[in-house]
């Protein structure tokens, strides 16, 4: 797969700006109050154990510990509303596809959507990028330059691991992210074999998978969708007889028996997820998706 040329860190720093401001008029637009109806923080988590004080509430007192010391002594608890929010991207090279624009360029849009709503939401945000296994990690922190990193390592950051394999990098995500976060999976998901991984991941996380698509992989995944045929004559070694291969269909096998797999992993999950591509409003289909978590809450 050919990947985008070098690009000039001036042009980097030009574009990731022209992206934060187009990603912050439509996250104060339309879709803060959506990530924030969905995504509110864990609640209440345990503090201390203290003694009783007359106007404390009953249901907080802690009996084991009141038994023990022979007074009353109750649970207090803290507000923690921030959430951790990990980006994991795939950068594998079917991720420098592009009809139109290269997917992982369209990665990077969404993320640095999720990205902004995210840090007005008050949350730390992280970053794993992965191909055949996890090539890079940015810890979750919550500030604006960081934020930015994030959205430039999306979009710029080259693997240097060769192939993909979703079940390895989520392997790796297990054993790397040790407190409870909210994933947002994007890939292309071309690959298969990754359904226990992906069950492991879901008991400690909320994984939500973003399928970055391409207009033309579309098509040819769609039976009957307006192919075109690409034609190579292939010689058998040991008979000398040739035979005509359409690699446009075998392709188009490829595609479809890759999406029918995620489509079928996430049912059974239960996963909300959405499936874009650079010739719709995929913001749109990010709000939406939103959307539909919230009425479930």
């Amino acid at each position: 797969m050919e990947r985008q040329p070098e690009i000039p860190i001036n042009q980097i720093i030009k574009r990731v700006k022209n992206l934060e401001i187009r990603a912050r008029k439509l996250v104060a637009d339309t879709l803060q109050s959506d990530y924030h109806s969905v995504f509110k923080g864990r609640g209440i988590e345990f503090n201390e154990v203290r003694g009783y004080n007359p106007g404390d509430d009953v249901r907080d007192i802690d009996w084991n510990v009141t038994a023990r010391m022979n007074q009353p002594f109750i649970k207090t608890y803290i507000e923690d509303r921030q959430l951790t929010v990990i980006f994991a991207v795939d950068i594998s090279d079917s991720m420098y596809f592009g009809s139109r624009k290269a997917k992982r360029q369209v990665m990077a849009e969404v993320a640095a959507l999720l990205g902004f709503a995210s840090f007005y939401n008050n949350d730390r945000a992280g970053l794993v990028l992965f191909s055949s296994d996890i090539e890079k990690v940015v810890p979750p922190l919550k500030n604006e330059s960081h934020l930015l990193r994030i959205i430039r390592d999306c979009w710029y950051s080259p693997p240097v691991l060769k192939g993909t394999s979703i079940a390895n990098s989520l392997l790796s995500m297990m054993n790397l992210l040790k407190k409870k976060a909210i994933i947002f999976l994007m890939s292309d998901f071309l690959d298969a074999g990754y359904e226990k991984p992906l069950i492991g991941l879901c008991k400690k996380h909320e994984v939500i998978p973003i399928v970055v698509n391409d207009f033309m992989e579309e098509r040819l995944s769609l039976r009957g969708g307006g192919k075109l045929p690409v034609l190579i004559d292939v010689e058998d070694i040991e008979t000398g007889e040739t035979r005509t291969i359409d690699l446009a269909e075998q392709r188009h096998s490829e595609i479809a028996r890759y999406r029918d797999y995620y489509r079928k992993v996430f049912a059974k999950l239960s996963l909300d997820y959405a499936e874009i591509n650079d010739t719709m409003d995929y913001f749109k289909k990010i709000e939406l998706l939103l959307r539909r978590r919230a009425k479930k809450r």
